[in-house]
């Protein structure tokens, strides 16, 4: 299976959004199932809809797993195991709840994901080629790559 997010930037509902998402799939003869965590939506398919261009809203690859570190890190070893080798790259994490764990330690830590992958690859925490980006919400965690 495939993992998708669809980040809410508007001020609709989520769950009004992933019915319809879900409706729009199945027209297109597309088996999805989706889950709601914070403002995003996670869907699940078998299908890749951002090579299919389905999906009228911003999507992203992603993954969703627990807030442990070592998930994380796994999580994103497969996500950027998909994309072409950037310049650079950047981590954003994003926590909700407590955590063993600040924000810019999980960041430091999963880093090593990318170098292994790619030992040449720079940091750029600006504007960098690929944004990997970690949202923790109590003891899940969605992570999805912008490229």
């Amino acid at each position: 299976m495939k993992g998708f997010v669809i980040k809410n930037s508007s001020k609709n509902n989520l769950k009004q959004i992933g019915d319809k998402t879900i409706l729009n799939l199945i027209k297109k003869d597309i088996k999805t199932k989706y889950k709601i965590i914070g403002n995003y939506i996670f869907l699940e398919t078998k299908e890749d809809l951002i090579y299919n261009n389905i999906i009228k809203q911003e999507i992203h690859r992603g993954k969703l797993t627990t807030s442990k570190k070592e998930d994380i890190f796994e999580a994103i070893t497969e996500l950027i195991s998909m994309v072409d080798k950037p310049e650079s790259f950047a981590i954003k994490v994003d926590r909700k709840g407590e955590h063993k764990y600040t924000s810019t330690d999980l960041a430091k830590e999963v880093a090593g994901a990318p170098f292994e992958k790619w030992p040449s690859i720079k940091v750029d925490l600006d504007t960098p080629e690929l944004e990997i980006n970690v949202q923790i919400i109590n003891n899940r965690s969605i992570i999805y790559l912008r490229d």
